[in-house]
């Protein structure tokens, strides 16, 4: 069992993260200033059931991502991670709202057992809006379905953390944060992927907006903090980036 209380390892997980994930974080706070400033420049006024649902959903997003970044303080990178996938499946979902049909589908949708489109298919179109083509849906699914290993306790990711194998030959488990270098990969890889794909969203929603030069800027600023972020994962941790069939 551990020697300190999970606020004692919940401190000393935020002091690691302060100090080892402070660009992430940083990019991820950016973002949600971003949306702030996006909510803004959207002037009160009676709106379709289309950008009601998208807005709603980019509600979502929002405290999704700051949820996250919560967690990463704390030492929580694996259900960050979880968060993260729903955070994507909340953009794909809100790109393929565009007309009131649309809208009343997904207010009408009332199945428990069964979520509102599958996802690749909807990523697909996700992308045809953001960027223009969909031939990046591949490989963003496929970093999709690395932080649904996380949500779903996929066997690969949790029989390589969460314990200690002693000298003697026993396991030591370690309930808690995980400050160690793979939780500071998962933390990295979880908020880098949570922030852009909160951009992505955001991105959907300016497009049907008039936007001011000024926000038009700090849109093309994020667009490279968010690559400089990605590279940086990649160079550290690079099997998270690695093609996959």
């Amino acid at each position: 069992m551990a020697d300190k209380s999970v606020e004692e390892l919940e401190y000393g997980a935020t002091v690691v993260a302060h100090k080892e994930l402070a660009e992430p974080i940083r990019v991820a706070s950016n973002i949600l200033n971003l949306a702030s400033e996006l909510h803004a420049n959207d002037r009160p006024q009676r709106i379709s059931k289309a950008k009601a649902v998208r807005l709603l959903l980019l509600q979502r997003i929002q405290n999704d991502l700051r949820c996250c970044v919560i967690l990463i303080e704390r030492g929580y990178g694996l259900q960050a991670a979880a968060l993260a996938a729903g955070i994507y499946e909340g953009w794909v979902t809100l790109a393929n709202i565009t007309t009131e049909d649309d809208a009343r589908k997904w207010l009408g949708h009332d199945k428990e057992n069964k979520s509102f489109g599958p996802i690749y298919p909807l990523t697909e179109q996700a992308l045809q809006s953001v960027v223009g083509d969909s031939e990046q849906a591949h490989q963003m699914y496929r970093h999709y379905q690395q932080l649904c290993m996380a949500k779903h306790l996929n066997p690969i990711i949790e029989r390589s953390r969460g314990y200690t194998v002693l000298e003697n030959g026993g396991v030591q488990f370690r309930p808690g944060p995980d400050a160690s270098e793979l939780g500071v990969a998962h933390s990295w890889f979880a908020l880098e992927r949570a922030s852009r794909i909160a951009y992505f969203a955001l991105l959907t929603m300016a497009d049907g907006q008039e936007t001011s030069p000024e926000l038009q800027s700090k849109f093309e600023s994020q667009t490279t903090e968010l690559n400089a972020l990605q590279a940086e994962c990649a160079k550290r941790w690079p099997q998270f980036y690695l093609a996959h069939s």
